[in-house]
């Protein structure tokens, strides 16, 4: 991690024992005016004023000395950054270190608690959505969530004192919008009348029997989103957030392994 992109905040740094990441999903990430694309070839977006020295970054995973990039953007200014680099020179073996970094903890104590206790880099799954929400998952498939009742029930479908459901991905909106994705590759959603555009593609994936593979609704606004489907298809507003398209379209081309040729709307 060069010195410019040095990042505040709570952190846990070690030496690594694996080198090989590229299981790892690309992932998108929304808060207001800030967004940020992780991917195994390329991560770069705007973080939040006071996240970094910079408040744009760009890693180039192929060349650079950064291995991977994954930063979760909750409502500023709450994030979750997991960063994997090497040091030492070209002649000698380069070592490779994690550092984690987590800001406002005390905000997601029991995600803090969670990743303490199962000793996580990067976790199967996390959002940090609005008013303190959030839903991670790490890999043992242990879950914790602090959701609404209603997103309990009708997303993750269990009973408020459950500590396990069959939810994949459950990625949160303003307004108590949701979408959920389960193990099976099933989706649902209510989006409240939030991201109205979105709202159309998805019922159309749905009954096609589509399934996702990266989805930011902005936890900050109602109207801007990335929603990248496994069949090929990539739809976007840029809206708050004001990210280029095109460059975004070239970070799908590069980050997801599909064989068929993407789609953009």
């Amino acid at each position: 991690m060069s010195g410019s992109h040095a990042i505040p905040g709570t952190s846990i740094g070690r030496p690594m024992q694996r080198e090989d990441f590229s299981h790892e999903t690309a992932t998108v990430s929304l808060a207001g005016e800030s967004y940020f694309f992780s991917g195994p070839a390329r991560s770069y977006g705007r973080v939040h004023r006071g996240m970094a020295n910079q408040p744009k970054l760009d890693f180039d995973h192929r060349t650079g000395p950064d291995k991977t990039a994954y930063i979760i953007l909750g409502p500023d200014p709450h994030f979750f950054q997991c960063l994997r680099y090497t040091r030492g020179s070209i002649a000698a073996r380069s070592k490779w270190y994690s550092f984690c970094y987590c800001s406002e903890l005390e905000d997601y104590g029991e995600i803090s608690d969670l990743y303490t206790e199962h000793d996580v880099e990067r976790p199967s799954f996390l959002y940090l959505g609005p008013n303190k929400t959030f839903y991670t998952r790490v890999d043992d498939g242990t879950e914790k969530w602090e959701l609404p009742h209603e997103i309990v029930r009708q997303a993750l479908q269990v009973t408020s004192d459950a500590v396990r459901s069959a939810v994949d991905s459950l990625w949160l909106g303003v307004g108590d919008a949701w979408v959920a994705q389960y193990r099976d590759s099933r989706f649902r959603f209510d989006l409240k009348g939030q991201y109205a555009n979105l709202e159309p593609i998805l019922r159309q994936k749905q009954d096609q029997e589509v399934s996702i593979n990266a989805l930011a609704l902005n936890v900050a606004d109602g109207k801007s989103y990335v929603c990248v489907f496994n069949d090929g298809d990539v739809v976007y507003k840029a809206g708050s957030a004001r990210f280029d398209g095109k460059e975004l379209e070239a970070w799908c081309e590069q980050n997801f392994r599909f064989t068929q040729r993407l789609r953009f709307e």
